[in-house]
Parts: C-alpha cells; sequence; structure tokens
C-alpha cells in the first residue's frame, strides 16, 4: 500500500514537473532573453506570405524552446554548472578559460601566434620591410612623421592566464619577428610596449583576469599613450604636453565582464575619468569627406593643446574606445581613423595632410597584406 502511494507521488511531481513550463510559458510577444541578448521567436503562424505555413513544425519547435517557463533559469544554471564545476564557456568556440577560470578569448590565428609556430618567412620579412619603408618615404616626402604602434594580445602579456593544455615553443613570436623587422631594416619608429606592460604588470593590472578579455585595462591604456608620447617627444625642441596621473580621477571599480549564461566573475580595476577636457569633436567629418566613406572617424580640435600640429591615428578599438580623446588633448588637431591601413591610405594622408602618422595594430588583427596595398598603390604615383 506504501509503495502505491509512493508511485502515485512521484508520477503526480513527475506530471507537474513537466506542465509547469508549459504552465508558465512565456506569452510576451516582445520578450528579450536577457541571458542570449535576442528577442525570443514569436508565436507560430498557420500561414505565411499567402499560403501555408511549410516552416510551421520548426517554428512551434522554435517557439517552445524559446518560450518554456524557468527557461532563463535553466540555462543560467547549465552556464554557471559548465563554468564552475567543468571549467568550459557554454556559448561556442571563441572564449577559453585559463587555470584560474580567467577569460581568454581565441579568434583569428591567435593559437597558432602564442605557440609561436606561424613565424614569418625571410621573403615575408622582405616584403614587410619593402611596405614600411615605401609608406615612410611617402610621407617623409610630405614632411609627415612615420610611428608604428604595437598593442598585445592578452595571453602574451599574461600567459600564466592561458589555458595551460596550449603550449608555447621557443620565446620569439611572428610579432616579434615583424617588430624587428621593422627595426632593423627600415626607419620606422617603433613604439613596441610588451617589455612596459610586462615590466607594470606587477604593479598594475594592464590587461583584465576577469574583465573584457579583448582589449587592455583603463591603466594598460594610460601605459601605452604615455610611451607613445614619450616616443614622439625624443629629440623634439618644442614638447607635446602629455597627460599625467595626475589629470585624472581614478578609482576602483568592477569592471568584471558578464557571459552567455550569467556567468560572471568580480574584476576589480582602476577607472580612469579625465578632470579638464580642452578638444572638441567634429561628428560629421567623415561625411563631409568623401575619401573616408563608409569608414568610421574621429576628429578632434584643441585650441588648447599650444600647437598646431595635426596628427592622424589610424588603429583599432584599443585606441578608439580607450584613448582617442586622451590623444586629442596633445594636439591642435586629432584624426583618429578605424581602419587599417590599405589602399585608401593616401588619399586619407592628401585629404587630412596630417604632420604625424601613427599607426596602431593588435597583434591578432595585423593586416600586413592591407600594408601591402598601401605600399603597391603608393610606388605607382
Amino acid at each position: 500500500m506504501k509503495n502505491k502511494f509512493l508511485e502515485k507521488i512521484y508520477i503526480i511531481g513527475f506530471a507537474v514537473m513537466l506542465l509547469l513550463p508549459l504552465i508558465f510559458i512565456n506569452r510576451d510577444e516582445d520578450a528579450i532573453s536577457e541571458q542570449e541578448n535576442r528577442t525570443l521567436a514569436g508565436f507560430p503562424q498557420l500561414r505565411k506570405d499567402g499560403g501555408f505555413n511549410k516552416e510551421l513544425p520548426t517554428d512551434i519547435e522554435n517557439y517552445l524552446n524559446d518560450r518554456l517557463g524557468f527557461r532563463d533559469q535553466i540555462i543560467s544554471m547549465n552556464a554557471l554548472m559548465q563554468y564552475h564545476v567543468f571549467g568550459r564557456m557554454e556559448n561556442g568556440k571563441r572564449y577559453r578559460l585559463g587555470p584560474d577560470g580567467e577569460f581568454n578569448i581565441i579568434e583569428n590565428d591567435m593559437v597558432e601566434t602564442y605557440q609561436h609556430f606561424n613565424l614569418f618567412t625571410d621573403k615575408e620579412k622582405d616584403r614587410i620591410a619593402s611596405d614600411f619603408q615605401t609608406i615612410s618615404d611617402y610621407l617623409k616626402g610630405r614632411d609627415c612623421e612615420f610611428y608604428y604602434m604595437q598593442c598585445w594580445d592578452k595571453q602574451t602579456i599574461y600567459p600564466e592566464y592561458f589555458p595551460t593544455s596550449v603550449n608555447q615553443y621557443g620565446d620569439y613570436s611572428r610579432t616579434d619577428q615583424f617588430l624587428e623587422t621593422l627595426e632593423t631594416r627600415t626607419d620606422v619608429p617603433v613604439i613596441p610596449l610588451k617589455d612596459d606592460f610586462v615590466a607594470e604588470k606587477s604593479n598594475y593590472e594592464v590587461y583584465s583576469k576577469y574583465g573584457d578579455p579583448v582589449h587592455w585595462t583603463q591603466r594598460g591604456a594610460f601605459i601605452g599613450y604615455t610611451k607613445v608620447m614619450e616616443k614622439l617627444n625624443e629629440n623634439r625642441e618644442d614638447k607635446f604636453s602629455v597627460l599625467a596621473e595626475s589629470d585624472f580621477d581614478i578609482d576602483m571599480t568592477d569592471q568584471g565582464m558578464s557571459f552567455y549564461g550569467g556567468v560572471r566573475r568580480e574584476n576589480i580595476s582602476e577607472n580612469f575619468n579625465r578632470k579638464v577636457t580642452n578638444a572638441v569633436m567634429d561628428e560629421n567629418y567623415d561625411e563631409e569627406h568623401s575619401e573616408f566613406e563608409g569608414i568610421k572617424t574621429y576628429h578632434f580640435i584643441n585650441n588648447k593643446a599650444g600647437n598646431d600640429c595635426k596628427v592622424m591615428i589610424v588603429g583599432n578599438s584599443f585606441i578608439v574606445n580607450y584613448l582617442k580623446e586622451d590623444f586629442a588633448e596633445s594636439f591642435g588637431e586629432t584624426l583618429v581613423v578605424w581602419n587599417d591601413v590599405g589602399k585608401k591610405f593616401d588619399s586619407w594622408v592628401e585629404c587630412y595632410d596630417p604632420d604625424i602618422v601613427i599607426y596602431e595594430m593588435v597583434e591578432r588583427y595585423a593586416a600586413y597584406d592591407k600594408v601591402h596595398k598601401a605600399a603597391k598603390k603608393i610606388s605607382k604615383k
């Protein structure tokens, strides 16, 4: 008798578990999954495009998969279990965890670069040297200085945060090889930064442990800015003003990053807020100059910089998201071009007519093929 009663309780309990997700199904037409940051599938329609909906079974499946009750909670529980118990991310191949759950990004040839498997051939190094020298000579002919700024992937500065299953072979990477080529075979001034970050990481967090795995921290960005300005001021009689720590309010904030399923770790890091801003941004520069059509630009005028120097910085989100306003405080006019040095580069230069060009590139997006296109076009002038 007791066993039958327990069987009934078990059956009822199991039936309730099956029915509850249907009872609490999400009927909000505009519902969004906070865990996945997307709109949920809409109610399936019997008719579509004037006829019977041939995809009705799939639409019903998608609707139920998206809207069954407690879905977000289940996704979150699974993602947290995957992270904390099994040490892996639930949302695909782009992210990898370090030995203490550190967040790392994996894209392009980052693993091969980290392992030092994709070194340049002698022929490739010859082309790199020739291309950069061609660009340097072109700019010198316009009385314009040219600098190369190297940003780094997180695992180069913090290999201890990278998955231990990935081994390095030797201590000489493709990027090291590239910088050596520029330094020994061209007259392009190089701002390498790696040794500065490695030296400072015992004092500061220069790339996040559990924050943004793609970029440097605000402290790392400030170090990068300072080193660039030091290079620009070398042997210069009238030196550019350089922002110092005293120009910022610096406090510690939680900059931990949230991932699919609610995976998040606290990451207390420095937050830099500039006290005074003198540079003013022109919102419509790229619309007013056809040479930059389809390319995002940021144009600043600073009448209090103490100079009339025009600087063009060609780079990526390391500059755009972190440093464009800081650089604009040092120069009379600053143009940041969110792109690579490519086949339109000469038209940008001739349109803007800069006194200084800084080309910034991060390891994983090293677009030297595009540099070759720029040099090839310039050599035909």
